[in-house]
């Protein structure tokens, strides 16, 4: 068997870039040396058992087909290497010597070393480490051995709506990286952007390995649908879809490392999950696949710190989710003319329903991974909307069976928190994505996406800037604003009270100024209780909005909520059953 021809680079081993990922505990760990141009000098004993560098050897045999393993490394110096193996034994995370080496490199040289008997081991992670008093490592990679590469061509298809800064960083990141390495080519990764917003300019964007395609604003399904439409129709005979989000920070690394991964798959139909990073610390996993239940969404690994070594050895064994997020998600291209496209929600969920009616195994490994703003500071009101009426078309064409009790207890619940947050305008939204979604398939097939976005977003408060906010005797205060986020539950008067509700108001808390503040995303039903004037405020765009307590409002959606309930109740087994029936046609590009 030949080395040459049966071989490929799998992972290359990366190193942090001031402008993608500073964190150096990502990547290597050493107690002196650091980066210098470009390479790494190392001046002590130096451990690759990081998040991007640990080889997770047990994932790569359970989804891969190859009979050798490999690590080259270009160096200059004189080193000691040590390949360790990592398995947990009750509860513990064991390591074992592999080999050591010494390599003597008087100039720079290309190592190379053979770790294949590590695939004889139940080992589930293995990783390096180089130990040297003044040596410098300028690159390396992990490739296979295999009678089982098979060709590989993905579409990435990026949709975007008027974020030209964070496309452009991408789309110059991605043009840079094609052009200075030699596996990704022309031949085998094309790019398809859609814009939704129609603002970007073709003389700035295309080329040889880029498409432009303008579309009317149909959402991240609308445009990521339109992105594989014109992929399979492209000629180019694709046979893999990678959905990537445009406001991600990516290491095009990642690109190679799923093409690597797919080259050598056993399974045809193997999907490739990107876990989300968060961008704020650059360091805290958000979500590693996930688990829809069909009443809620479970996310896989969530909060944990990617720079300690027990959390990354901990990945290999995660809980295997059934849906990945689109921030960066690669899957057969086939799953089109067997499941057909994804259906057109607009926004929220579709990537969920998508994984569920089309996903045997997705692959999540360590060391392939994105960094995304975090979602927990987000709120818009307008999204309320898709949330519950896609998730009730998302439980009612797959095989998971909510009751419509579930769904009942689900709309007065979130009705009624609305009413509590005094948010009235969001409470006839959701009672909206309920009407419209009993209205059935056939409705939801011929509505116009980008009109009822519109609709939708006009139907909310806007967001008034801190300019804007004075001339209504509102201001943003900081001293409030920490006083809201600390502020105590008083959980029998408020339960008792209905949040403050029963009580009259003479006896509510005398705001300073007359108003309080509350975080818009992260606000607690406490901080509504006794408090007559509310300023909801989002900190990251330095917007928000003022609302009153109505108190009839109570009662008016008390009573509206009975009459939908019993609606509901009559109408859901017929409704969701024509969702069921009709799937095929629901998922048809038109």
């Amino acid at each position: 068997m030949s080395l040459e021809s049966n071989s490929i680079i799998i992972r290359n081993i990366l190193f942090p870039k001031e402008n993608i990922c500073p964190k150096a505990d990502l990547y290597y760990r050493s107690a002196k040396g650091g980066m210098s141009d470009n390479a790494l000098l190392i001046q002590s004993e130096t451990a690759f058992d990081t998040y991007f560098n640990a080889f997770p050897i047990g994932k790569y045999k359970e989804y891969c087909q190859f009979s050798g393993l490999f690590l080259k490394l270009k160096v200059c110096g004189a080193f000691v290497l040590r390949i360790f193996g990592v398995k947990k034994i009750s509860g513990d995370f064991r390591e074992t010597v592999i080999l050591e080496k010494h390599i003597h490199a008087e100039r720079i040289t290309e190592d190379v070393t053979d770790i294949s008997s590590a695939l004889e081991s139940d080992f589930t992670q293995i990783y390096f480490t180089l130990k040297s008093d003044n040596g410098i490592l300028y690159s390396g990679h992990f490739s296979v051995l295999s009678d089982n590469i098979t060709d590989v061509n993905i579409a990435v298809v990026i949709c975007t709506f008027k974020r030209e800064l964070f496309l452009l960083r991408n789309h110059r990141a991605i043009d840079e990286y094609i052009r200075h390495q030699e596996i990704l080519n022309t031949e085998n990764i094309h790019f398809y952007i859609i814009d939704n917003g129609q603002t970007l300019d073709k003389s700035q964007i295309e080329n040889a390995h880029t498409s432009l395609i303008p579309n009317q604003n149909t959402g991240g399904s609308g445009g990521f649908t339109r992105g594989y439409y014109e992929a399979l129709h492209s000629g180019r005979n694709y046979t893999h879809i990678l959905f990537m989000d445009d406001d991600i920070v990516l290491d095009c690394e990642m690109l190679l490392r799923v093409y690597g991964l797919l080259r050598v798959r056993k399974e045809k139909g193997l999907a490739v999950g990107g876990t989300m990073i968060k961008l704020s610390d650059f360091i805290t996993q958000h979500e590693a696949g996930a688990i829809w239940n069909g009443k809620q969404l479970i996310s896989i690994g969530n909060g944990a710190d990617l720079t300690k070594r027990e959390n990354v050895f901990d990945i290999s064994y995660y809980p295997k989710g059934n849906y990945n997020a689109w921030w960066f998600y690669c899957f057969p291209s086939d799953w089109q003319a067997k499941h057909g496209y994804p259906l057109q929600f607009f926004i929220k969920e579709d990537d969920i329903e998508y994984s569920l009616r089309c996903a045997d195994t997705i692959a999540i490994l360590n060391g392939i991974a994105v960094w995304h703003e975090d979602f927990e500071g987000k709120y818009d009101g307008f999204q309320e909307y898709y949330i519950k009426r896609n998730e009730l078309i998302l439980t009612s064409v797959n095989a998971q069976k909510p009751y419509a009790i579930f769904q009942v207890r689900k709309l007065i619940f979130c009705v009624m928190r609305q009413v509590v947050y005094h948010r009235y305008f969001l409470a006839d939204i959701v009672i909206r994505a309920y009407d419209d979604y009993l209205k059935g398939w056939e409705h939801f097939k011929n509505t116009d996406t980008a009109k009822l976005n519109i609709e939708l977003m006009d139907a909310c408060q806007k967001l008034l800037s801190d300019e804007e906010l004075k001339s209504y005797g509102v201001y943003f205060d900081g001293e409030k604003y920490a006083d809201s986020i600390a502020e105590k539950k008083h959980f029998w008067s408020q339960l008792f009270s209905l949040n403050g509700y029963l009580i009259p108001k003479c006896f509510y808390k005398k705001d300073k100024d007359g108003f309080f503040i509350t975080d818009l995303a992260r606000c607690r039903y406490t901080n509504f209780y006794k408090h007559a004037k509310i300023l909801h405020y989002d900190t990251v765009r330095q917007k928000g909005y003022i609302t009153e307590i109505k108190k009839s409002m109570l009662f008016k959606y008390a009573f509206l909520l009975i009459g939908k309930s019993v609606k509901f109740l009559i109408k859901y087994p017929s409704v969701r059953r024509g969702y069921k029936n009709h799937l095929k046609e629901l998922s048809e590009f038109e």
